[in-house]
C-alpha cells in the first residue's frame, strides 16, 4: 500500500478545497490537538488528520491503538453556538457519517454497536470520541470536537483489544484508499454539521437499520452492576430502549453496552 502517496493526494480529492486542514505525520491525539487549536482560536471547520497517534484515545479513558500508516485519524472542530442538550445525539449521527462514508468507497456498510462502535463481522473496525468545552457561566459550547478512528488496513492488536479489533480491508475483504475513505468522510460530516446537527432525526431511521444491538440480548454495565436485557428501539435523541427481565423497559443514554454474539461475549 502507498499509505504515505494516499495522504499526500488528499488535498485534491478534498471538494471543497479546506483551509484550516493539518496533515499530520505523528501526534499524541488528533483530539487533543484539536483542544490545542480551538484554545489558540482555530476556527469552526478546522480538521486534524494524522498518519499515527502515540496516545489515541477512545471512550470511557481507553486507549486506541493507531499504528503508522494503518489507520484513520481524524478529529473535526465545531464551534455550533448550541446549548451542549443539542449536541446530546453528535456521537451517535457520526457513526453514520462514517457508514455512509464506508459505504460509498467501498461498496459494504459496517454496523453500530450503540452508541459509536463501528463494527463488521463481529470485529470492532473504529471508533468516537466526543469532547465538549463550554462557555464559563453559560449553558453554551465554546467548541466540540469530533474525533473518529478507523481501521484501514491490517496492523497487529495487543491488549485487551487483541480479540476484538480488525481492519475495514480484511472484514470487508476490498481494497481501499485512505485518502479517498478521509475525503468521503468529510463530505459526510459537512451535511451533519451544516443540516444533520439541527435535525437529528434525519439519519435516525439509517442508525437504527444500522444498530447491531435492536433485538438482541445485551449486558448493560452500570455504576458497576451487570445486568441483562433486550435492546428493543432507539429513541429520537438516540438513547437505547431496553426491555429487562422483569418485562419493564429502561432508557439507556450512558455506560457500556455489550452485545451477546459481539467481541467474544456470548
Amino acid at each position: 500500500m502507498k499509505d504515505h502517496e494516499n495522504f499526500a493526494v488528499l488535498r485534491e480529492k478534498l471538494s471543497p478545497r479546506r483551509d484550516n486542514l493539518y496533515l499530520m505525520e505523528s501526534v499524541d491525539s488528533t483530539n487533543s490537538y484539536a483542544r490545542h487549536l480551538a484554545r489558540q482560536g482555530a476556527p469552526d471547520g478546522t480538521v486534524v488528520l494524522a498518519d499515527s497517534q502515540s496516545g489515541g484515545r477512545g471512550r470511557l479513558g481507553r486507549d486506541f491503538q493507531s499504528p503508522m500508516g494503518k489507520g484513520l485519524y481524524l478529529s473535526v472542530l465545531w464551534r455550533p453556538n448550541c446549548t451542549p442538550e443539542q449536541l446530546f445525539s453528535l456521537t451517535a449521527l457520526a457513526a453514520v457519517a462514517v457508514c455512509r462514508a464506508v459505504e460509498r468507497v467501498t461498496g459494504s456498510r459496517p454496523g453500530i454497536k450503540w452508541p459509536n462502535d463501528l463494527v463488521a463481522r463481529k470485529k470492532k473496525v473504529g471508533g468516537i470520541l466526543t469532547e465538549m468545552e463550554p462557555i464559563p457561566g453559560e449553558n453554551r459550547v465554546d467548541y466540540v470536537v469530533l474525533g473518529i478512528g478507523l481501521n484501514v488496513y491490517p496492523a497487529p492488536f495487543d491488549g485487551e483489544v487483541a480479540d476484538m479489533a480488525a481492519s475495514l480491508s480484511e472484514q470487508l475483504e476490498t481494497e481501499l484508499s485512505r485518502a479517498e475513505l478521509a475525503a468521503a468522510l468529510l463530505e459526510e460530516l459537512d451535511t451533519l454539521r451544516e443540516t444533520v446537527l439541527w435535525q437529528p432525526t434525519l439519519w435516525l431511521e439509517e442508525y437504527r437499520a444500522s444498530c447491531l444491538n435492536l433485538g438482541r440480548t445485551v449486558k448493560l454495565l452500570q455504576n458497576g452492576q451487570q445486568t441483562m436485557a433486550v435492546a428493543m428501539n432507539v429513541d429520537e435523541q438516540y438513547g437505547l430502549m431496553v426491555r429487562m427481565i422483569d418485562g419493564s423497559h429502561v432508557m439507556v443514554r450512558s455506560g457500556e453496552v455489550s452485545v451477546r454474539g459481539l467481541y467474544g461475549y456470548v
